[in-house]
């Protein structure tokens, strides 16, 4: 065999084995869009837990996201079994990320009854209401 055919038989080797590194070594590659939809877990504990009629009602938060987010206000609402309603006041502009965070927002309330009381957030637009739904009677 000359040189000359030594060289093109390694240059055709060296060829094929880069084809072959490159249609077979490489990692597969995964398609890239946005995340998943935003969870965000919490709970609500009044105190006290019989609540009266012109008495401060503390709620006391714990909530978590399973990432980084600010949410544009954070409530508890409560809505009556007659109807009405009476939410606690707004948090605005909260910062959640994995670890939980407490917080704690107080109401009076001027009418006794059954209340339905719910964690609920605002991102952008609509509220969203996170179960579960509890209940408590305000004498």
């Amino acid at each position: 065999m000359t040189r000359r055919w030594r060289y093109l038989l390694a240059a055709v080797v060296v060829l094929a084995v880069a084809v072959l590194v490159a249609r077979c070594g490489g990692p597969e590659l995964l398609p890239v869009g946005p995340r998943g939809d935003l969870v965000i877990a919490g709970r609500v504990t009044l105190e006290p837990a019989t609540p009266a009629v012109g008495r401060v009602i503390r709620a006391r938060i714990t909530v978590s996201a399973d990432r980084s987010v600010t949410l544009r206000r954070l409530a508890v609402r409560m809505r009556a079994e007659t109807g009405g309603y009476a939410d606690f006041p707004p948090l605005t502009d909260v910062a959640l990320g994995p670890a939980e965070r407490e917080f704690t927002v107080e109401l009076v309330l001027d009418k006794p009854g059954e209340y339905s009381y719910f964690l609920a957030y605002q991102l952008d637009g609509d509220w969203v209401s996170l179960p579960p739904w509890q209940q408590v009677t305000v004498r």
